[in-house]
């Protein structure tokens, strides 16, 4: 038996899949007979969710924390740059950082964190996704020598150009983690970008709820042509690729096809979507539910023919790492199509699942959902294989025995090996990356 301390801002009771990821993983490991303990780090002033984690589960606890206010002006801005980059490179100069006015605001938290550690002693620490936020606490984790690690998604992991300070905090929280626990080859990929030691990064896919799959075992098989039935779970976001639907249900409108399409979730694109429905002039086939209950997802994927998410791959912002909807909904046994982009292909195994088709085609994504329905027998096959292999190789015990294994293989031979490489070249890194920033500065 380990113990698992979480830290993590993106937790319930937030949607999306990094939420569902951390609690059906905790769920698992608690499971298997793990001591777990996760801090869900909230502003202060978010009175409801502070609320709502203190009654939802023993193991959770809301952590209320300011991670950093930044001065608006451009100095004031630079200068804590600066001195964050110190604080990432040298250990020497954080706990006197800390006790500037530039880093008081969080000071407070990381202290209460700190606490927490001393009494926990947890074996591992995992970060629930790389958040730039919380660097200073992965430092805390370091000052203690407790091993940690984190479980990167998608796009956040990704080394791009940036800001140096973004760097460096984004390097720290990678580079010093005993291992990575990337949510599908797509995200090693951009991992792997950091030339980091391949056996640092292990692939681990996010489970699905143990209740998706008790309810699942509720559905019965589905045999109608009278309509055609699909769906999206998902935020609201460009990203998700809800656009590419509806101009492909706009060609199967065209040719006698009728579709009924159920768009579940919220978003800043809504009114944009809701807008191209009404130019498109496909009203009637399409319903926006808003945020939805689970027991309204479950009745959904109950009525669902096929679920559709054609994301779009956009290395700048969040996009489908994996895609975690697609497997809950194979569990109620309905075949995917979705893009080729991103962790999608992991998710929707492409003739056998589902169907992928490339981004940002219409008319392709016509092509694909006119087959499944003109062919209902190869799509409850579809339906079929989903189903199986959603429940037995995605539930949260499943998922948590590959996790733990994999963590406890890497774990201590990886902070070993990493201070053994880094220790006889610290000095000069801190000073190269010093150099590099004063360069930059004399070049403006």
């Amino acid at each position: 038996m380990s113990h698992f301390l979480f830290i993590a801002s993106d937790y319930k009771p937030k949607p999306g899949g990094i939420a569902a990821y951390i609690d059906n993983l905790a769920r698992g490991l608690i499971q298997l007979g793990n001591r777990v303990r996760v801090l869900a780090v909230v502003p202060p002033d978010d009175k409801n969710r502070i609320k709502f984690l203190e009654d939802y589960e023993e193991w959770v606890s809301p952590f209320p924390a300011v991670c950093g206010e930044r001065p608006q002006n451009w100095l004031g801005n630079w200068c804590v740059s600066l001195l964050e980059i110190l604080r990432c490179r040298l250990p020497s100069t954080r706990h006197l950082l800390e006790r500037t006015p530039l880093f008081r605001s969080s000071s407070n938290s990381i202290s209460r964190f700190r606490q927490i550690l001393a009494k926990e002693k947890p074996d591992i620490v995992i970060f629930g996704h790389l958040d730039l936020d919380l660097y200073p606490f992965a430092l805390a984790v370091l000052e203690h020598r407790v091993p940690f690690g984190l479980i990167a998604h998608d796009a956040e992991v990704c080394r791009r150009p940036s800001r140096i300070n973004d760097m460096a905090r984004r390097g720290l929280m990678l580079k010093e983690a005993a291992w990575i626990a990337a949510n599908s080859n797509h995200t090693r990929g951009l991992l792997e970008m950091w030339r980091m030691p391949s056996d640092k990064i292990t692939i681990v896919h996010p489970p699905i709820a143990a209740k998706a799959i008790q309810e699942s075992a509720k559905s019965v098989p589905r045999d109608r042509r009278d309509s055609y039935n699909l769906i999206t779970i998902c935020r609201l976001v460009d990203n998700k690729g809800i656009d590419i639907v509806l101009r492909a249900l706009k060609i199967l409108d065209q040719q006698g096809i009728r579709c009924r399409y159920v768009v579940a979730g919220d978003g800043v694109e809504r009114s944009r979507l809701e807008m191209l429905v009404d130019a498109l002039g496909i009203r009637d086939r399409v319903q926006f539910t808003g945020l939805i209950a689970d027991e309204t997802k479950w009745s959904l994927l109950h009525d669902a023919d096929v679920f559709v998410m054609p994301s779009r791959v956009n290395l700048q912002h969040q996009h489908e790492g994996f895609g975690l909807a697609f497997i809950e909904a194979a569990a109620f046994g309905v075949p995917g199509v979705g893009s080729t982009g991103g962790g999608i292909p992991e998710a929707v195994i492409h003739g056998e699942t589902g169907l992928l088709v490339p981004e940002e085609s219409p008319e392709k994504l016509a092509e694909a959902l006119q087959f499944l329905y003109d062919n209902p027998e190869k799509r409850k096959q579809m339906g079929r294989v989903g189903m199986e292999r959603a429940r037995s190789q995605f539930s949260p015990i499943a998922i948590a025995a590959h996790f733990q294994n994999e963590v406890s293989k890497r774990t201590f031979k990886n902070i070993e090996t990493a201070r053994d490489r880094e220790a006889p070249r610290g000095h000069e890194r801190i000073q190269g990356t010093v150099r590099a920033l004063l360069g930059r500065l004399s070049a403006r």
